[in-house]
């Protein structure tokens, strides 16, 4: 807790701020203005792609270093395609151009 004493001398500080850097203090004020929301997750991210591809992804670059660390090329390989099968599966569910589709 601050004392009196601080916290007039906070105050102080702000009205100082507010009257010599508005632009910080707009800067600030859009920030902390009201509760936090959380934004969706933006379009083509792979957290947009949902848990399919993301597991996916996981699994098949575990895959890829325990076979790059025991030197075993099939497995390694194994990964490489998963990955690359996530990462197709998140693309296939992003259209970036979506006036191109089907119609």
């Amino acid at each position: 807790m601050l004392s009196d004493r601080e916290r007039g001398m906070l105050a102080r500080i702000e009205q100082n701020l507010i009257a010599t850097d508005p632009r910080l203090v707009r800067l600030f004020h859009t920030h902390t203005l009201g509760p936090r929301r959380s934004r969706p997750p933006a379009p083509g991210t792979m957290q947009a792609a949902g848990p399919g591809p993301c597991l996916l992804l996981a699994a098949g670059l575990a895959l890829l270093v325990v076979g790059g660390a025991s030197a075993t090329v099939p497995l390694a390989g194994a990964g490489i395609v998963l990955a690359l099968l996530a990462l197709v599966l998140a693309t296939a569910r992003f259209n970036p151009f979506p006036h191109l589709g089907a119609a």
